[in-house]
């Protein structure tokens, strides 16, 4: 009987290791919706005190800020792969350092095929693996 004993409580520790040991990262649908900071466009960083933002729902509709501008596009999700429709956004200007930020956002947004969620951070990369957006949750 000791033998099996032994034997059980080696299983449920190693299992509990395991879970302890696993990843973060999830690909998962289900953890996309929510709102992102944008901290980096095509590696570079975003500029300082920008308000680029990304708000995916759970409607497969996406808002934010572009950066000068509010954006909006729809959606849609099958496991890691992403595809974001047309994103139309309103006409104000701002200075030029945000409106450059705000094209190249834009840009990245069109090439984006793919996201891999890692704890509280988003990165979006487009067809060939390029890495296009990176972007921390942010806490409500």
């Amino acid at each position: 009987m000791l033998p099996i004993k032994r034997i059980a409580l080696l299983a449920a520790l190693s299992t509990t290791l395991a879970a302890c040991n696993s990843n973060s990262t999830l690909s998962s649908s289900a953890a996309l919706p929510g709102s992102w900071h944008v901290s980096s466009i095509q590696n570079k960083a975003v500029i300082a005190n920008s308000n680029a933002q990304l708000t995916f729902n759970t409607e497969n509709k996406l808002s934010g800020s572009a950066s000068c501008n509010i954006m909006f596009a729809s959606y849609t999700l099958n496991a890691d792969k992403i595809d974001i429709g047309p994103v139309a956004t309103t006409q104000k200007m701002c200075l030029s350092a945000s409106m450059d930020q705000e094209q190249l956002l834009l840009q990245a947004l069109n090439k984006v095929k793919r996201f891999q969620l890692n704890n509280d951070e988003l990165s979006m990369y487009d067809q060939q693996g390029v890495l296009q957006i990176q972007a921390k949750r942010t806490k409500l």
